[in-house]
């Protein structure tokens, strides 16, 4: 397997590499004329004042000749230009005219009690060196031809802080460049992998199918994955919804005949005949549960939207709880029902808040407190009981077809919801209005539910 992905990281650390460069030497051909200077190796101090002495001696020896006659003298020249700076430029002299295509006034900048190396972009320069002719204070420099290339001269003369400020702008924006590349698809993956975890079977990580590298194919991979899964789960569940569908008319048949049965029976024939009805009527409840789930998952549950009044929504479902509740012995407190308005399906709402209702009650230890209340155009129903509650770690679990949090915790045939299938219809009823239900343990079991008072979908009449 090619690495491309490997071959991909070194190109760019050598572009990265090659770019701060080209951006160095650009930015160098942008600035003026600079110099540079360091300590002078002790040949060329020794040849400057011997330099200096040998103007000295010319001097003192030809009196009647000027000092620029003698500063052109043959045997100065021979080897290297001299150069003597005057406070006054018109009194400056220079020993050859091919100085004057070189810019000496940089040399202004230079002047000091030490001698120094001076580099410029054109010449390198030696001095200077204190030397006082025909009555005037100059400052003699040795001036010598460049050799080194122009491109490496300027980018060297650069200033410390410019070349240090190049090289990191320029390798964090090339770096960052690189890493956003590098991280773009690994965050879709995220993403994708994220909701993927959540249930949603649609996600898809869609990384750009012009990659070629190992990023690329692992997006691509992590699709077909995606797709294969969501395949096998819908499978899954229209399989169980087919059974399900299938057996309610054997059921039937069965409640049937269990009920001509039981009209001629007698004795102890009748009770175990009373026994099989029982179990038929709760097996029938179970696949009425299993149907309604798998239409809510699948999305076919088709949505019939109005406006609800929140507080006639509530009324018969509480109703119904505290008749049951008396039976058991336990208290339902409530608060104010609000008079808003809730857009939804009056069927899914009422099956979904029942559900929660019956859940608290028949894991209560005495009281079940409902709250409900419109927040920011949200309407919240909070149910909490006062019961043992359940562990941190299978809160998350309670939604979950057929989980319970205790394997005591098994189904009474008195009892409806008892196969765990009620809280995962409630939350899937919850969620095709795009809502969503929070379990958390506060001295008992606290369930909340919030639903947005309108939905995206238009209202049907």
């Amino acid at each position: 397997m090619k690495r491309f992905l490997a071959i991909k990281v070194f190109l760019w650390f050598w572009l990265t590499v090659i770019s701060t460069l080209a951006i160095m030497v650009s930015v160098s051909f942008l600035q003026p004329d600079v110099l540079a200077s360091k300590d002078i190796s002790p040949p060329m101090l020794k040849n400057l004042f011997h330099m200096k002495k040998s103007l000295d001696r010319h001097l003192e020896r030809m009196p009647d000749k000027s000092l620029e006659e003698i500063l052109t003298h043959r045997r100065h020249g021979k080897r290297s230009k001299l150069y003597l700076k005057n406070s006054d430029p018109d009194k400056s002299l220079i020993s050859s005219p091919e100085l004057n295509q070189f810019d000496l006034t940089l040399l202004n900048f230079a002047i000091g009690d030490e001698p120094k190396v001076i580099n410029t972009e054109k010449y390198r320069a030696y001095g200077p060196v204190s030397i006082r002719a025909r009555q005037y204070d100059y400052q003699l420099f040795m001036i010598l031809d460049n050799r080194e290339g122009d491109l490496f001269l300027k980018v060297k003369l650069m200033p410390r802080w410019m070349k240090l400020t190049i090289l990191l702008l320029a390798s964090l924006v090339l770096s960052y460049w690189f890493a956003m590349g590098l991280l773009k698809p690994i965050k879709q993956l995220q993403l994708a992998a994220a909701k993927l975890a959540k249930g949603e079977l649609n996600a898809r990580a869609q990384v750009d199918s012009k990659r070629r590298d190992e990023l690329g194919q692992l997006g691509k991979d992590f699709d077909i994955m995606a797709s294969q899964l969501e395949t096998q789960v819908l499978s899954q569940k229209r399989l169980l919804a087919d059974i399900s569908h299938e057996l309610r008319s054997p059921l039937t048949r069965l409640q049937m005949a269990t009920g001509i049965a039981a009209g001629k029976a007698s004795g102890e024939l009748d009770n175990y005949l009373q026994r099989i009805e029982k179990e038929s009527h709760l097996l029938d409840h179970m696949l009425s549960d299993i149907l309604q789930l798998s239409r809510l998952e699948s999305g076919t549950s088709c949505l019939v939207l109005h406006s609800l009044c929140i507080a006639e929504l509530l009324e018969p479902i509480i109703s119904d709880a505290q008749f049951e509740s008396q039976q058991l012995n336990k208290q339902i407190v409530v608060g104010e029902l609000p008079e808003a308005y809730l857009v939804g399906d009056a069927v899914l709402l009422n099956r979904a808040i029942e559900n929660i209702i019956r859940n608290a009650l028949k894991y209560a230890t005495a009281k079940v407190t409902i709250k409900c209340e419109v927040i920011n155009e949200q309407f919240v129903l909070q149910v909490a009981d006062d019961g043992a509650g359940v562990s941190e770690e299978m809160l998350d679990k309670l939604c979950i077809p057929f989980y319970r949090a205790s394997q005591s915790r098994t189904p009474d045939v008195n009892q409806k919801g008892g196969f765990g299938l009620g809280l995962a219809i409630a939350q899937h009823a919850i969620k095709v209005h795009h809502g969503h239900i929070l379990f958390k343990n506060n001295h008992g079991l606290d369930v909340t539910l919030s639903i947005p008072l309108t939905q995206q979908n238009d209202l049907q009449q």
